[in-house]
């Protein structure tokens, strides 16, 4: 991408010298425009891409979507290889200041699509408050979202319930329905995020849109104000037994499903909803919307509505003919008829106006009429908007209230403690911490003291091999080296000097620039400036988060491998000696690691389900087997435990990933040391045989010490996985993970891509290659006969 760029601007540049100037429809065009696709898709903008070129024949529009568009585009925003214009989740704050992002104000006061009246007037009261700063607006609107409470009409009905209007009749029809049997609200406990909406709605109502805007300017007090600490109470009451068994484990889909299947009455969502479950809908099922309850006596508007738009930006790449072409596709997609089509297509509201109300599905005019007659909105700022930490104390706080560590005035106090770190960071002149102030330093030193430990041990055994590794055997016509074998040390480095040349030039270059961004400050796109060791400093003397992080990660280091290494030299050897369908058994302990990572936690995502997942169902319906078999004994009972059992609560997560690892590695290691078994010489065992040595002694006294090198080498990679572990953390806990869930690499990445934090994530990164290096060295030389010297 780099390269391509490279070009394109030296072909820029030349047709500048040249002094051409064509019209837009007479120059040749390609404009990128990646968008979002998790919640609306890409066929309405690709639609849109293609009518465009039919107006426009010399400008192509290249829309594009994907459902982790977010993060591919925070990697190009480092990078600096931006498209023309994204819907992406990104730094839009620091991009702006940082002069990347067109100001669309003079384009806003132009006229619109249809040439009517100006081009901001085409947009509902508000919508473009959000990305407005010091009255220059950067953000355009298109699909609007309102927070609802989608509820079972037809069970509603058949059950005298009505919707509720305040928050005392929300409780109370709480208890009418959990006296009916049926669960009140389904919210999913893996995006538990979704239920800030009732923090929100109830906080709104009872303080008013003034405290609203106070507590969004992290306002000293706003968190500690007896009004919120109210609506906090309002939450946690929700949490507190109105939800549907088993949510702490649910994904945002597997509530949703849960409440189309009858399970809840009552589930929060945005307006995607209808358009998210889209086929799963049951036949004749009744959609009902209700806007949240609010207080008989609060002075927030009661038909205000809690809304968030998705904003498409325009990125200044220099190139004028480019962003009017880009901004005249953006009008194109706001005219009435694009927004009219959208709404067809989609099932969503939108921000424009004049949009007909048969152009929404039956499913989808409540909550269109709901926006009609709504007074007022109000909606959190996007999470750009938020300062650097404010998110993740957002995420451990309202975790701690539903787990019932803290109550409601703990929760606000948290809150109030970490906005007023990050006032104190705006005071100070930036978004970074300028002090380091150590706490409990003696875990700092003892892991320091340790690391430096393990550095000389594996330094002094490399030295004894460098040193002895050299010896002339007998016939032998020159020296035998350890390192390359029998091929003289010139020779051998002309086979691996070239791959090493790579490996240096393509990995340990942008290494040791890595290590020296560790040493600096900076938000990737303005100038870094030089903060030595404060990172380090931080992190092994501050941090709180480092050493949860980092006991997570011991505990996949450890853990699986009990189970990994005793079942793969279980399996290996059944196989070696010829059980009934050994090759069967080989494809099929090997067939996880062929899936990867990602595609294997999805699938453990859809088994951990609590109602609908297969581990679940298996385990219930195990023990109701046997219970039918053998009667009321206890295993039986306990299996039947498991209806509706929550795997990927927050206190049980790292526990349910023992069986994910288990499936994951046992077939690498199986192939493994089967290999290495193979080789062994069978004369061994023969005589082994012959001296009455039984299949297990056989196994301790041959096969266990000749295949002991290759048992190092996969402890060493369990060792490496475990410390490297991302990807199952991240996607079981969506991507918003506690600070009590944090491995090192998913807090490296949540600093680097959510807070644009570039020096302390890559001071992660480091420690994280000093741990692996020493971790592995000692795994390897303290497994290997004679401890790596001879």
């Amino acid at each position: 991408m780099q390269v391509w760029v490279w070009f394109l601007s030296i072909g820029v540049w030349a047709g500048e010298l040249s002094g051409a100037e064509p019209a837009i429809a007479d120059t040749p065009m390609r404009i990128e425009i990646p968008v979002f696709s998790g919640g609306y898709g890409t066929v309405f903008y690709e639609e849109s891409a293609r009518l465009f070129g039919e107006l426009w024949p010399g400008v192509e529009i290249f829309v594009h979507g994907d459902p982790r568009m977010h993060d591919k585009m925070r990697v190009r925003a480092i990078d600096g290889s931006l498209p023309d214009a994204t819907s992406a989740d990104l730094p839009w704050l620091n991009l702006v200041r940082a002069g990347k992002v067109v100001d669309l104000t003079q384009y806003l006061d132009g006229p619109n699509w249809e040439g009517d009246t100006r081009w901001r007037d085409t947009f509902l009261p508000g919508a473009l408050e959000t990305w407005t700063l010091d009255g220059r607006t950067y953000g355009l609107p298109l699909a609007q979202s309102a927070w609802t409470l989608f509820y079972d009409k037809g069970l509603f009905r058949s059950r005298g319930w009505e919707e509720p209007r305040t928050w005392d009749e929300f409780f109370a029809l709480c208890e009418r329905m959990k006296a009916g049997g049926v669960a009140p609200v389904a919210l999913p406990g893996v995006y538990l995020r979704y239920g800030d909406a009732f923090l929100r709605a109830a906080f709104y109502s009872r303080a008013g849109a003034e405290a609203w805007r106070a507590y969004n300017a992290l306002v000293p007090g706003a968190r500690t104000d007896p009004r919120f600490v109210e609506a906090a109470e309002v939450f946690r009451r929700v949490t507190d037994g109105n939800l549907v068994p088993g949510w702490e484990g649910m994904t945002h889909t597997a509530a949703q499903l849960a409440f189309l299947q009858g399970r809840a009455g009552m589930v929060v969502s945005g307006s995607w909803f209808v358009n998210e479950m889209a086929g799963k809908f049951p036949e004749g099922f009744e959609l009902g919307a209700m806007n949240f309850p609010v207080f008989a006596d609060g002075v927030g508007e009661p038909t205000a509505i809690q809304g968030s738009n998705e904003f498409l930006f325009v990125f200044d790449r220099g190139e004028p003919k480019r962003e009017r072409a880009t901004v005249d596709f953006l009008r194109f997609l706001t005219s009435r008829d694009r927004a009219t089509a959208f709404v067809r297509a989609t099932d969503s509201p939108v921000a424009v106006r004049g949009i007909p109300e048969e152009a929404f599905s039956p499913r989808m005019r409540e909550t269109a009429a709901m926006l009609a007659r709504a007074q007022a909105s109000f909606g959190a700022p996007p999470n750009m908007l938020q300062p650097p930490g404010m998110n993740q104390a957002l995420t451990d706080a309202r975790q701690a209230l539903v787990d019932g560590r803290i109550d409601a005035a703990g929760f606000g106090a948290r809150l109030e403690a970490a906005a007023e770190v990050a006032r104190q960071r705006r005071a100070e002149g930036g978004e970074r911490d300028v002090r380091v102030v150590p706490r409990d330093t003696w875990r700092g030193w003892a892991l320091l003291a340790g690391v430096g430990a393990a550095c000389v041990w594996i330094a002094v055994a490399v030295r004894r091999r460098l040193r002895f590794g050299t010896h002339r055997e007998a016939g032998d016509e020159g020296g035998r080296n350890e390192w390359f074998g029998p091929l003289r040390a010139r020779l051998a480095i002309g086979f691996v000097g070239p791959a090493v040349a790579i490996f240096v030039v393509i990995v340990l270059l942008p290494g040791l620039g890595s290590f020296l961004w560790a040493l600096t400050d900076w938000d990737a796109l303005g100038p870094r400036t030089w903060a030595g060791a404060k990172h380090f400093r931080w992190l092994v003397f501050e941090s709180e988060v480092f050493w949860q992080a980092l006991a997570n990660n011991a505990f996949l280091m450890v853990v699986p491998a009990l189970f990994v290494v005793p079942l793969a030299l279980l399996f290996a050897t059944l196989i070696q000696r010829g059980v009934a369908g050994a090759g069967l058994f080989r494809a099929c302990f090997l067939f996880p690691n062929i899936l990867g990572g990602v595609a294997a936690t999805l699938i453990w995502l859809a088994a951990y389900d609590p109602a609908n997942g297969f581990l679940n169902h298996a385990l219930v319906e195990t023990g109701r087997l046997m219970a039918a078999m053998t009667g009321d004994w206890f295993l039986p009972r306990w299996l039947l435990g498991f209806e509706h059992y929550a795997w990927l609560a927050t206190g049980r997560l790292y526990w349910a990933l023992i069986p994910i690892y288990v499936w994951l590695t046992t077939g690498f290691n199986l192939v493994l040391y089967l290999a290495a078994m193979q080789g062994i010489d069978r004369q061994l065992y023969e005589a082994a045989e012959i001296d009455g040595a039984g299949a297990v002694a056989q196994f301790f006294r041959i096969t266990l010490p000749l295949i002991a090198e290759v048992i190092a080498i996969s402890v060493v990679f369990l060792v490496i996985g475990g410390l490297n572990t991302f990807e199952m953390v991240w996607l079981l806990t969506a991507q918003d993970p506690t600070s009590q869930n944090q491995v090192l690499a998913t807090w490296m990445v949540s600093t680097m891509f959510k807070e644009f934090d570039i020096g302390r994530a890559t001071a992660i990164a480091v420690v994280m290659f000093v741990l692996v290096a020493a971790g592995s060295g000692i795994a390897l030389l303290g497994l290997r006969k004679g401890g790596g010297a001879r």
